[in-house]
């Protein structure tokens, strides 16, 4: 079977789970941070965690994807719940070309146009450059959150708070509302992503939600912004399956 068009299809995935800006702001990571007097259960608890109330998200957004050489633009359809995301893409003419299922351990990813399906691992980086970011459920992602048995240590700058976790991660915190900014994570961790950067908070149904975020693949060589065009929080009726004809075998890797 020839992986070409899934790889490709995957590619554009990959720019359906993160936002579609241009450029980022300046990062969180550039001020000067020191050892903080506040204790980590304080700063921990001004993040908003919508673990209980935010159960099912629905929306629309457009995405860039960055690698060397080469670059597109898609637009994203997605659904998900705590335990599924389902990523639906379209092309700039809007013919949907694919849709991917991402699950805790598996993603399955369909190719409409080319009538192939293929099922692999979220660690198999074999796909494309950029296949560890699908692994990252988006109710998960727009809503990040972080324990404060995470935490090994609190710094802190003018306007915003750096936890250092156990596993070598740091998150960036904005002091004034607890937003989370910045993600770094351990280079030597086995996290799909090196960096994720938040930006365009707003609140819709007394959620505060990112509208803009910008992940960096494993290498930091490439990226995906995803801007968030239209959203709708604890939708029900969702249905996370991809409708694969009998006829289409899907590949597994």
């Amino acid at each position: 079977m020839n992986s070409t068009p899934l790889s490709s299809l995957t590619f554009l995935i990959l720019a359906a789970t993160l936002i579609s800006a241009c450029s980022t702001s300046r990062p969180v990571t550039e001020e000067s941070f020191n050892r903080s007097s506040v204790d980590k259960e304080t700063v921990v608890s001004s993040i908003p965690d919508y673990s209980e109330e935010l159960k099912t998200l629905s929306g629309k957004g457009r995405a860039l994807v960055s690698e060397p050489g080469n670059s597109d633009r898609v637009t994203i359809d997605f659904e998900a719940n705590r335990q599924l995301s389902l990523l639906t893409i379209q092309n700039r003419i809007g013919i949907e070309g694919g849709q991917m299922l991402v699950d805790q351990d598996s993603i399955l990813i369909y190719n409409r146009l080319d009538k192939e399906a293929q099922k692999i691992s979220i660690y198999d980086a074999r796909m494309t450059s950029l296949n560890e970011l699908t692994s990252i459920n988006i109710l998960d992602l727009i809503n990040f959150t972080v324990s404060a048995e995470e935490v090994s240590s609190v710094l802190e700058s003018n306007n915003s708070y750096q936890l250092r976790l156990k596993d070598g991660s740091q998150v960036f915190v904005n002091k004034k509302n607890g937003w989370v900014e910045q993600v770094i994570q351990n280079r030597r961790g086995s996290a799909p992503y090196s960096e994720i950067i938040y930006e365009s908070y707003s609140e819709l149904e007394g959620f505060e939600l990112p509208r803009k975020i910008t992940i960096f693949s494993s290498d930091g060589g490439s990226r995906v912004v995803f801007l968030v065009r239209s959203l709708s929080v604890n939708p029900g009726n969702l249905k996370l399956t991809v409708d694969i004809p009998e006829s289409i075998r899907i590949e597994r890797s």
